[in-house]
């Protein structure tokens, strides 16, 4: 399997590095961070920083999915799968919606998403004039 250089920048103290689960998981979990509950009411989305940016090589993307557990809650990305370009070196944010007809109480440290990095194939547009 290959592996990459991906940059990690705590941006606060309560960020956690992404981890994958298990030695051949595609994706790595991303938790909240340990900074207080956060609750989602049914089919509201919040604009939810991470506390962490991440430096991505040139040639690939990150990019943020939903998690199986969490979807079984309810609880997706909304924009899934969101891209971070290699250029993108700010505070990473997750769009996170519930589909379901509850309130759904996150916890600090909860994996509520994944990121899966991907080599990045860019396309030379040819017009037919």
């Amino acid at each position: 399997m290959e592996k990459i250089k991906v940059e990690f920048r705590h941006l606060e103290a309560g960020a956690q590095l992404p981890e994958y689960e298990t030695a051949n998981a595609a994706g790595c979990d991303i938790a909240l961070p340990l900074r207080g509950d956060i609750v989602l009411y049914p089919h509201e989305v919040k604009n939810i920083p991470v506390g962490f940016a991440v430096k991505i090589p040139v040639g690939y993307e990150g990019q943020i999915r939903s998690r199986a557990g969490m979807a079984r809650k309810g609880i997706v990305i909304a924009n899934a799968p969101g891209t971070v370009d290699s250029d993108h070196t700010a505070e990473l944010h997750l769009l996170l919606l519930n589909v379901s007809d509850k309130p759904v109480r996150l916890s600090p440290g909860q994996r509520v998403a994944q990121m899966v990095f991907s080599p990045v194939v860019q396309a030379n547009f040819a017009t037919d004039d």
